[in-house]
């Protein structure tokens, strides 16, 4: 589907009816990560209008030269929110950069939030600034190596991976591999090199939210972490706070029998 933001063309994808789910991708992935991650765990209900959006820059939404910053993409979520789900309330998942994004969303854009279900997300935006894990591979599948063509690709899965199977690279190669090939190169790099954090991310503590909040962590996340987000979030009244051993970064793919658990316990807290 497209919508214009600003007169310019959004891509996004709609599954179901019902209450309204925006679901954020990270960075530099678009809308297929979070489909895989979140459309098995709804095909047993057809309650829920599921919105995955491609950012601008990402997968089949071109770069808007508007956008330069974190405060623009927020911006710029805000007036998709107001086009596409209007003035209804509505819940948010965001993952790694989209619960970033999610988390400027709760505090800054005065939407109708019912609830939110964080994956990995990043919470301090300069890598060098962040309380990481060590890296650690704890289960290597015996014989799994990439074709020729995706011996680069495959190295950037080793690079974070915890659990590295077939199952989990195969997965890695469908919803985000492809994601990251789809991305505009030059504004990606640009946004990074510019605007990757919001200007009022020492603001990020201050979010007073008093609906349901689930954050799910890895333990081995040398990405993000989990100690940051735990000190951002711990004060939030309903809050449930998930940090998973045997997890990294990709947690969604590593361990999807505990996420599908923790996304269905939030949703039913959300009715």
């Amino acid at each position: 589907m497209i919508c214009k933001i600003d007169n310019h063309p959004v891509y996004y994808q709609e599954f179901g009816t019902g209450k309204p789910i925006l679901c954020i991708h990270g960075f530099p992935e678009d809308h297929r990560t979070m489909i895989g991650c979140v459309e098995p765990v709804m095909a047993s209900s057809d309650n829920y209008r599921r919105i995955y959006i491609d950012l601008p820059g990402f997968g089949s939404t071109g770069a808007n030269s508007i956008i330069k910053t974190a405060d623009d993409m927020l911006d710029f979520l805000t007036k998709f929110v107001k086009e596409v789900i209007k003035d209804e309330s509505f819940l948010l998942v965001g993952l790694s950069y989209g619960g970033y994004l999610s988390l400027g969303m709760m505090l800054k854009a005065n939407l109708n939030i019912n609830g939110v279900f964080l994956i990995c997300p990043c919470v301090i935006s300069k890598h060098e600034n962040r309380n990481l894990a060590q890296k650690e591979i704890l289960v290597l599948e015996q014989g799994l190596e990439p074709k020729d063509s995706e011996i680069n690709e495959f190295r950037d899965f080793m690079d974070y991976a915890v659990i590295a199977t077939t199952k989990t690279w195969e997965r890695y190669r469908n919803e985000i591999m492809l994601g990251e090939k789809d991305a505009d190169s030059n504004f990606i790099n640009a946004y990074q090199r510019e605007g990757y954090g919001f200007s009022f991310e020492a603001s990020l503590k201050d979010i007073s939210f008093d609906k349901p909040i689930a954050v799910m962590t890895g333990k081995q996340d040398n990405c993000v972490g989990y100690e940051d987000t735990w000190e951002l979030v711990k004060h939030l009244p309903h809050l449930t706070f998930v940090c998973l051993d045997r997890a990294g970064h990709n947690l969604q793919i590593e361990n999807k029998p505990l996420l599908d658990l923790h996304f269905n316990d939030w949703l039913n807290n959300c009715n």
